[in-house]
């Protein structure tokens, strides 16, 4: 039996991260939508720079558990690699979703 190329906690730890911080930009950035008037201008003042700071965040973080993924040369299809792909594409199709929304 040989031994894994990464941690079974390690690469837990890797996936649920971007889980929790995509739930939570996601509810955000669907937040937009919902509300109306004063709560929409003020949820619009800081918007941008959330969806830039989280957005960006989210990002880098794909980008890192990819690049380890890749380091580990653990191949195309494994999870880490599907997961950060898939986070990285979330996290640029919310930040669009949210500039869209502040602009209506």
């Amino acid at each position: 039996m040989s031994k894994p190329k990464v941690h079974p906690v390690l690469q837990f730890v890797l996936l649920i991260v971007p889980v929790v911080m995509s739930g939570f930009y996601m509810v955000y950035a669907l937040t937009g939508l919902i509300l109306e008037g004063r709560d929409k201008v003020n949820w619009s003042i800081e918007a941008i720079n959330v969806a830039n700071s989280v957005g960006g965040g989210i990002a880098l973080y794909s980008l890192f558990v990819m690049g380890f993924a890749y380091l580990r040369k653990l191949g195309t299809f494994h999870i880490l690699m599907v997961s950060g792909l898939g986070h990285l594409v979330l996290a640029l199709i919310l930040t669009a979703v949210v500039y869209i929304i502040v602009l209506l």
